[in-house]
């Protein structure tokens, strides 16, 4: 098979990597694409990254091997910070992340060189949104926040309202003060939340939405490595890829959040599929990569 027309792979903690799902679809409309939600074990902000990696490893696995995609991307901030490095060295299909390019996004456009950035434990702790920032610019200062309620509320299906405007001013009062003039989304649950933060951080404030970024940066290295479905660029109408959504547990998803997200990502025909990996895996004993 030409591995131009398989398919891309994403993966996430659960819902939330749609907003990258969402951004890739905009840009990529004749790509197959099959998005697996780990909604086992979210959410994976709090978790360690040694654990959250051996979930990624796993399901990057599951997704060369069972759906023979031809690059994946780590729809997931935390899993980003904990994996990217690692599995990039692990496999030989092309795996992006979500940082770097949300981090030089924000330097380019931030005028005062004060640069916020709100996420999981997970992701704050592991300071890659901090090393990114600095790398492109030592001048930055830098403002990181962990608000995990954030990612309750969208898991919820919460996108507006007084609880979620009284969570975003809880949260980011003292990023306010510091006067920063730019806030990087570094979780892909938060761009559900986009008005409202917007709203809380206002007019002077540019948000950066790091899916729009990362699919940006996707398509042109795809380009790059001739992996874009050729048949896109011969047909001038473009057949829409088929899209598939897969959990590793089908019940955690709210019914809240399928009304809301149905309507927030434009994707009338969302509906998961359950192929829980894991189990598999604990009754063959062993990682999947090595199985």
């Amino acid at each position: 098979m030409d591995d131009s027309k398989r398919a891309i792979g994403l993966l996430d903690s659960g819902v939330g990597g749609l907003t990258v799902a969402r951004e890739i679809f905009k840009l990529l409309p004749g790509e197959d694409i099959i998005y697996y939600g780990d909604t086992l074990h979210l959410p994976y902000g709090p978790k360690k990254l040694s654990e959250v990696r051996e979930y990624v490893e796993n399901i990057i696995a599951y997704l060369k091997q069972e759906k023979n995609v031809k690059a994946v991307v780590i729809a997931c901030n935390t899993g980003s910070s904990a994996a990217l490095d690692y599995v990039k060295q692990k496999f030989e299909i092309p795996i992006f992340g979500m940082i770097d390019s949300a981090a030089k996004k924000a330097v380019k456009v931030s005028q005062n060189n004060k640069i916020a950035v709100i996420g999981t434990e997970g992701t704050i702790n592991s300071q890659a949104y901090q090393k990114a920032i600095k790398y492109e610019s030592a001048e930055s200062e830098i403002f990181a926040k962990a608000c995990p309620g954030f990612v309750k509320l969208v898991e919820a299906g919460k996108f507006s309202g007084p609880e979620v405007e009284k969570t975003a001013y809880r949260y980011l009062e003292s990023i306010i003060k510091a006067k920063v003039d730019v806030l990087i989304l570094g979780c892909t649950h938060f761009p559900y939340l986009m008005p409202v933060l917007a709203k809380v951080m206002g007019k002077d404030v540019m948000l950066v939405n790091p899916a729009q970024e990362t699919a940006l940066k996707f398509r042109k290295e795809l380009n790059k490595a001739n992996l874009l479905n050729k048949d896109i660029f011969l047909n001038k109408d473009i057949v829409e890829g088929e899209h598939k959504f897969i959990v590793s547990d089908e019940s955690r998803i709210s019914k809240s959040f399928l009304e809301h997200g149905r309507r927030f990502l434009k994707l009338d025909n969302l509906e998961f599929k359950e192929e829980n990996i894991f189990l598999a895996l604990k009754n063959r004993g062993g990682n999947l990569n090595n199985a």
